[in-house]
């Protein structure tokens, strides 16, 4: 376990000390101080890596003046518990001899390594405790007066309160898929679409175009799909064939919102006499890491199945997924087109089993609202816009 110079010398040293402490995070270990505990210099903290907080000593009132150091970071553990709890007190036994005093004492129900020993002065008490979590260190520095037989109330009091819980890892965008059919899948998807009319019309035209959003201050990266299908099909009233032209026109943008949530903004509009949809939703996956990316170029290219399996099939080790995560849709009638930003709130992401990896997938997808027969709805189905979130 290592300290700064400044914190082995064992002497009480003079901070300034600012306003009432808030909550504290190392790593995994949460902290609430008490409302008396005081916050160090931030100057100082920032400067030596360290939380400092101060229980002053209330004059005609019971109670010692403590000062605490608590490492911002935990140190990873390079052996077993047990082995780290021998090493450091042995450690201790070296460097400090017969003046010091250590064992280990029980505080809000989990182990701590404690050592009592005089500051290098003589004119205080230094504690030094230890614990082991989740295969990292969590260690703290407390002075008090040498009278003080036992470790102080307040620090017994704030570590006994102390709080494990995992703590949150922020998922960031790290890819955005424009999912594009190839030619011939394309040629085979309008075909679909061509037998429709059969005999009754014809197709004339048809394209799809992705193009990147200008980018903006605060925004994510984002993208926008466009796509038109034209044909006509057969009116024959007695005596005279007359065509009707046919049109499937429209365009969905989709960017990433900033933040620690996956979220998009978008836009939709027909631009044509159909009224468009988009299904925009999040997926889950959790799978190997070598079985994600080939799914992932198989999505680009279009191919849905097989990432859609990995959602299903999600091995054991895996989180459960979140509930109540429907897809939501957004419709666009014609010459008035919808916005709107929707944010995607999942459950936290917890300690996969090794070899696994997690990733989470917004998607938005264009479709008609005529149902499955409507002309265009086959070149649809293809496409689509994918934010890929990784965790940090």
């Amino acid at each position: 376990m290592k300290f700064r110079d400044w914190l082995l010398c064992g002497m009480l040293l003079a901070f300034a000390w600012t306003a009432r402490a808030e909550r504290l995070r190392v790593d995994a270990m949460n902290l609430a101080p008490d409302a008396a505990w005081q916050r160090g210099d931030p100057a100082r903290e920032r400067e030596d890596d360290v939380h400092l907080l101060e229980w002053p000593a209330v004059r005609g009132a019971p109670g010692i003046a403590v000062q605490l150091a608590i490492p911002r970071r935990a140190t990873p553990l390079k052996t077993d518990a047990e082995t780290f709890y021998v090493n450091l007190r042995q450690k201790w036994v070296l460097q400090y001899g017969k003046r010091a005093e250590i064992g280990l004492i029980e505080i809000g129900g989990a182990r701590w390594l404690v050592c009592r020993r005089p500051a290098g002065g003589g004119d205080a008490i230094v504690f030094q405790v230890a614990r082991v979590h989740d295969g990292r260190v969590y260690s703290a520095l407390a002075f008090a007066a040498p009278q003080v037989a036992g470790l102080p109330k307040p620090v017994y009091d704030l570590l006994a309160a102390a709080d494990f819980g995992e703590p949150p890892r922020p998922w960031a965008l790290r890819r955005v898929i424009a999912a594009q059919p190839g030619r011939e899948a394309l040629e085979a998807l309008v075909l679909s679409d061509a037998e429709h009319l059969g005999r009754n019309g014809m197709l004339t035209g048809y394209g799809i175009d992705y193009l990147p959003l200008p980018e903006l201050p605060d925004a994510g990266p984002g993208r926008r799909l466009s796509w038109f299908l034209e044909g006509f099909k057969w009116r024959r009233p007695v005596g005279n064939d007359e065509r009707l032209p046919l049109s499937r026109r429209g365009t969905l943008e989709a960017r990433a919102v900033a933040g620690a949530t996956p979220a998009v903004s978008l836009r939709l509009a027909s631009a044509s006499n159909a009224t468009v949809e988009a299904e925009v939703g999040l997926l889950e996956l959790c799978a190997a890491g070598a079985e994600l990316e080939p799914a992932l170029e198989a999505l680009a290219r279009g191919e849905r199945a097989p990432l859609e399996r990995l959602a299903r099939a999600r091995p054991p080790g895996c989180p459960p997924t979140s509930t109540g995560l429907a897809p939501r849709l957004l419709r666009a009638t014609p010459r008035q087109p919808v916005a709107e930003t929707l944010t995607f709130v999942a459950v936290p992401a917890r300690p996969l089993t090794a070899g696994l990896e997690q990733l989470r997938l917004v998607f938005a997808r264009p479709r008609l609202a005529g149902g499955e027969d409507e002309l265009g709805q086959s070149l649809l189905r293809g496409l689509g816009l994918y934010f890929v979130y990784a965790l940090e």
